[in-house]
């Protein structure tokens, strides 16, 4: 085959040099491309880092900080710039930082964080028990409270309107340093109290010249809402270097001011040479009562001085003299010897009437017409009676005397002086002998005056 004349072109230096640098410059083309496409694939990656990173985060106070609140989708190795260690989120605030992100490309970006309180402060309601003149403060009324700042306790009523007793849902109202505000309806029980405290305890006493005077022994006080009313004794008419009878006020209070008040006498009287306590006589007392079996805790107070009465009068023996200094070493020598006269008669009962709890005083005749005489006055059921187990009445089988009245004694044998009495003391009017039986010594109903 022949080639066609003129279809070879002939390879020169100067041709190989032109295709040379035609290739080079494509292999230029190439990495300007390449590089170009890079750059550009580095700016489009650092945007989207960039992109992941939020350029504002609001949080709620007490949100801890951390730099994940700022980036999104996991992106690598987030971290502050700037240094929080400063930064407390309990405050609310606005804080410019600088966060970086990034592994193989490491992008940086101003933030700005906002620390804001939302959160209304929360607490439990305290119940209320108050008195219809007074409120407790607010802060009484809640407990429990929880916010991170600083919370004001108020009434969300300027003045709530508990003015009668009865129940209350009271608004009270809680507000933190942001204004956020929380309102609990606190259960109000409202009390209109009138009545006085009541005291009991006050009796009659006697005390010694140069002993210390107990005023309060036995006193105690009760309200029906005050758990702690107050006692005052008025002691200002004692004169403690003095025999005399003196009056001595006690005075209860309660925490709205209602009072209640009662007056009792003192005998302040010198020491005798021979006193017992009278605790001590009583418990000669009872172990004569348990011994002889006079009387139990089954019955009633006035059967069991019916008892001791009758007991008393048939089974001491009668002497015609004592040592009447102090009633209590009349009972005593009645209760160890089983002699004594009218004046141990008397003693001996009064020392069982307080065994058993039964209140006595004694009573001595007045005038004098032919000598002494002494008895007692029993408290039964608040009404006072005359009671003498030394007498002897000759028209009779019985030779005693039990719960009588003032216009049932024998004048001759028990004549007093009423205003002897301590004050308070009043002989009852009304006669009970209709309901005793002498016999069986017992008792059919109850005083009533």
């Amino acid at each position: 085959m022949r080639r066609h004349e003129g279809s070879h072109k002939k390879v020169t230096p100067e041709r190989i040099r032109r295709a040379r640098s035609r290739r080079a410059i494509q292999t230029v083309i190439v990495l300007v491309l390449i590089a170009g496409c890079a750059y550009m694939g580095f700016r489009l990656y650092r945007r989207h880092l960039l992109s992941k990173i939020l350029p504002e985060v609001t949080i709620e106070t007490g949100t801890p900080l951390d730099v994940t609140l700022f980036t999104q989708n996991n992106i690598p190795n987030g971290s502050f710039v700037t240094d929080v260690t400063s930064i407390n989120t309990t405050v609310p605030g606005c804080y410019g930082l600088k966060v970086m992100a990034g592994d193989r490309v490491v992008v940086t970006r101003d933030v700005v964080l906002n620390v804001v309180d939302t959160t209304a402060p929360v607490a439990q309601a305290v119940p209320q028990t108050v008195y219809t003149d007074g409120l407790p403060a607010p802060e009484e009324c809640v407990t429990g409270i929880s916010d991170l700042s600083q919370v004001t306790v108020t009434y969300a009523d300027a003045m709530p309107d508990i003015l009668e007793s009865g129940s209350y849902n009271v608004p009270v109202k809680l507000t933190d340093l942001s204004g956020n505000e929380t309102v609990i309806d606190v259960p109000f029980t409202v009390i209109d109290d009138h009545t006085a405290p009541l005291i009991y305890g006050p009796h009659d006493f006697e005390a010694f010249i140069g002993d210390s005077i107990v005023y309060m022994d036995g006193i105690t006080v009760t309200d029906d809402y005050d758990q702690d009313p107050v006692v005052e004794v008025d002691t200002s008419a004692v004169n403690v270097s003095e025999e005399g009878y003196y009056p001595v006020t006690y005075t209860a209070y309660d925490e709205q001011g209602n009072t209640s008040s009662t007056t009792v006498t003192l005998h302040l009287r010198i020491k005798p040479e021979r006193y017992y306590e009278p605790e001590e006589i009583y418990e000669l007392a009872r172990q004569v009562i348990e011994d002889n079996d006079i009387c139990d805790d089954s019955m009633s107070d006035m059967e069991k001085a019916f008892h001791i009465v009758q007991w008393v009068s048939t089974h001491l023996h009668y002497m015609m003299d004592s040592d009447k200094c102090d009633w209590t070493a009349g009972a005593y020598d009645a209760l160890t010897t089983m002699y004594g006269d009218c004046y141990n008669y008397m003693a001996m009962c009064r020392a069982m009437f307080g065994a058993v709890g039964i209140e006595s005083i004694t009573v001595e005749r007045y005038p004098i017409n032919v000598s002494s005489h002494y008895w007692n006055l029993i408290n039964i059921d608040g009404l006072w009676y005359h009671c003498d187990a030394c007498v002897f009445l000759s028209m009779t089988d019985i030779s005693y005397i039990f719960m009588y009245t003032d216009a049932e004694l024998d004048p001759y044998n028990n004549s007093y002086d009423p205003e002897t009495l301590p004050e308070g003391v009043v002989v009852a009017t009304e006669s009970v002998q209709p309901m005793l039986d002498y016999s069986t010594l017992s008792v059919t109903g109850e005083v009533n005056e």
